[in-house]
């Protein structure tokens, strides 16, 4: 369907993708970018802009099934107090900033219009993206960076020059990861010449925890401004526990009307985003002998001789593959789950506790591969793995020399959706 609008000077239209604009004349501004005759811009289903007219100007819009262009009500859009605040820290010089909220309060809409607002003073601006479970700029299980070197409406329009894979989709439990893959990415983004560093975080904010590890990380990265965006207790909160900060901590408030993506929508696009940093796959050996396992239990301990595994067949009547010791527990890689009785035979055999690693739970686990400079160069699927044999088969965008595995508590079906998640290690 096509759509012709004229704007008057400081008149604002909803729009709700997809929907492709073209600016036929005058000039509008959209999260922060502004657009002059002749520019095009898209919005892509699941996101929603406001589009405003600096002075009077004419759009085309080609809106697609399940596109929306509606006029909002009086004080239902806050570009205006986004723009201005955002400026207002630009001009104090504020280089650093971390963006937090709960979930679907715009947190990614602000992060993107703080690049933009960047972009327009001249800057270079760097996007880290350590929302692991609705990443944008990476893939999910891992933070991104990525350099905006233009314009950007929706974060997913960055492509990851920088990764660092945490293995999980919910930031409990990884809370140290990921402030350490933030401090890490932002220091690559800094030393690549970056004037300013835009932090989006996950809308994890119950209990303790969640805050106080966002707390951390502005300490760590040495953050001068946070915004809160949508949720004036969790505002109160940070003033106390953000006071450190230069430029301060600062309210942006959610626009009245904004989409809030139910659980299907958030399970298609972390698909989309699997999809994208898989894609094409090739099939690779490594030999596991010769590169560093991370994030592996049986890995962690020391592989205990062939014969071991013949006795823990016996008492567990199921396929032993191999073992390894730690300090404290014996990993048994099996294929199927022994009866119960096997294991207590088993943990008294060695005084310690034994933890059953079921070899099929392993298949089609998400997995990083780091190249030979120490970088993460992609991530991959892990087909089938021998720790016999100490052989594991890959698929994986990455061709190159691999130096190290870094392994998860992610699985994929064939269709890149999460097919379920071990308790502690997939191996």
């Amino acid at each position: 369907m096509k759509v012709q609008l004229v704007l008057e000077p400081g008149h604002i239209v909803r729009v709700e993708g997809p929907l492709r604009a073209r600016v036929i004349y005058g000039q509008v501004l959209v999260l922060g970018a502004v657009f002059n005759a002749g520019d095009e811009f898209e919005v892509p289903q699941y996101r929603s802009y406001a589009v405003k007219a600096l002075v009077e100007s004419r759009i085309d819009f080609e809106v697609g099934h399940g596109g929306i262009i509606e006029r909002p009500r009086l004080g239902e859009e806050v570009i205006d107090t986004w723009v201005y605040s955002i400026d207002e820290a630009l001009r104090k010089d504020c280089r650093t900033f971390i963006v937090i909220g709960p979930v679907d309060a715009g947190k990614s809409s602000v992060t993107a219009l703080i690049a933009n607002r960047a972009l327009l003073r001249g800057l270079r601006v760097g996007v880290v993206d350590a929302d692991v479970g609705q990443a944008d700029v990476g893939p999910p299980a891992c933070v991104s960076a990525a350099e905006a070197r233009r314009f950007v409406l929706w974060l997913r329009e960055l492509r990851a020059e920088y990764m660092r894979f945490v293995g999980s989709i919910t930031p409990q439990r990884v809370e140290r990861r990921i402030v350490a893959s933030v401090v890490e990415l932002a220091a690559k983004l800094r030393s690549a010449g970056v004037d300013v560093i835009v932090v989006d975080t996950d809308g994890w904010i119950q209990g303790l925890n969640s805050l106080e590890y966002k707390a951390e990380m502005a300490r760590y990265l040495a953050a001068d401004t946070v915004y809160v965006v949508g949720d004036e207790k969790l505002y109160k909160m940070a003033k106390n526990m953000f006071a450190g900060q230069r430029c301060g901590v600062f309210y942006l408030p959610s626009p009245r009307v904004k989409h809030e993506r139910d659980r299907e929508e958030r399970r298609n696009l972390r698909s989309q985003a699997y999809r994208r940093y898989l894609e094409p796959l090739y099939e690779r050996i490594v030999e596991l002998d010769k590169v560093s396992i991370y994030g592996s239990c049986f890995f962690s301990g020391e592989i205990l001789p062939e014969n071991h595994a013949k006795m823990l067949q016996e008492l567990f009547r199921v396929p032993v593959i191999a073992a390894s010791e730690t300090y404290d527990t014996v990993y048994v890689v099996t294929v199927g789950q022994p009866e119960p009785a096997g294991i207590e035979k088993a943990a008294s055999v060695y005084q310690k506790q034994v933890y059953i690693l079921d070899k099929n739970l392993a298949v089609n686990a998400l997995v990083s591969l780091i190249g030979p400079d120490g970088e993460e160069k992609a991530l991959a699927i892990l087909r089938d793995i021998d720790p016999r044999r100490m052989v594991a088969k890959l698929a994986t965008p990455y061709t190159g020399e691999v130096k190290g595995l870094v392994l998860g508590g992610i699985r994929l079906s064939e269709d890149y959706e999460e097919a379920g998640r071990p308790l502690r290690c997939v191996i």
